[in-house]
């Protein structure tokens, strides 16, 4: 799989016949073999239930692969690589009410990085420009639970960066949200200079943010890897179950 061309000291995601069986015996994404690196801006396209979210949580380290070889920032996925990867990359979940459970928003953004080591102050910096700049100031002081769907999306996102992660995963971000939210999210997905990963059955707002798309199938397998044409290319899209 490796191309003469790429630099293996560039690559953050290396996966080879990657596989993963859920508990209950249920595949959640099978064969898998792709790289991704460094700074670019990559979508996983494919219907609903085809296996991104599950690939998401592999590269974040939060499931360990059931067989293949599974590489983020050239290491394995292990206990002890943990705190590396909470450190370096950040996931967006589909759902933030399963991402958010402190008293306030505020305590919600400098949990993580006090958590990390940042001390206080910058902690509270960081929250504060993050604040402002998801338009989420008025609500510091309320509990995430009572938010709407936007903001609670909102609220997740500016926390999952405050570490500043060097690898950015978003799964499924433009689901059930507002228009104000989803501009936000295309501002960041525009501006970020990391590495970055979104998940998505969606494809109409990915055209001037990714450089590498990855289409899967409904079997849970890499269908093609290409370019941003793909996104126009509706023969591999219907064979996706996309369109």
């Amino acid at each position: 799989m490796h191309n003469d061309s790429v630099d293996s000291s560039r690559i953050v995601i290396f996966a080879e016949n990657l596989r993963y069986v859920y508990p209950d015996g249920t595949v959640g994404i099978d064969n898998a073999s792709l790289f991704i690196e460094e700074g670019e801006k990559v979508a996983l396209i494919g219907p609903n239930g085809c296996g991104k979210s599950t690939l998401l949580m592999l590269f974040a380290g939060l499931l360990r692969p059931t067989s293949g070889t599974l590489k983020i920032f050239g290491r394995n996925v292990s206990k002890e690589n943990y705190e590396f990867f909470r450190k370096n990359t950040g996931i967006l979940f589909q759902n933030p009410d399963d991402f958010l459970f402190n008293p306030t928003v505020l305590d919600e953004l400098l949990y993580t990085p006090i958590n990390m080591g940042m001390s206080y102050e910058e902690a509270m910096s960081l929250a504060i420009r993050y604040a402002k700049e998801f338009e989420i100031e008025h609500i510091l002081e309320k509990q995430p639970f009572r938010l709407s769907g936007g903001e609670k999306k909102r609220v997740a996102l500016a926390c999952v960066l405050m570490l500043r992660p060097k690898l950015l995963l978003l799964d499924e971000p433009m689901n059930n949200i507002d228009g104000k939210t989803k501009r936000k999210i295309i501002d960041v997905l525009k501006t970020y200079e990391n590495t970055l990963v979104v998940s998505t059955h969606e494809t109409h707002y990915l055209d001037d943010i990714v450089n590498k798309v990855i289409v899967f199938s409904e079997e849970k397998k890499v269908l093609r890897i290409g370019g941003r044409e793909l996104l126009q290319d509706e023969d591999t899209l219907l064979r996706a179950g996309v369109l």
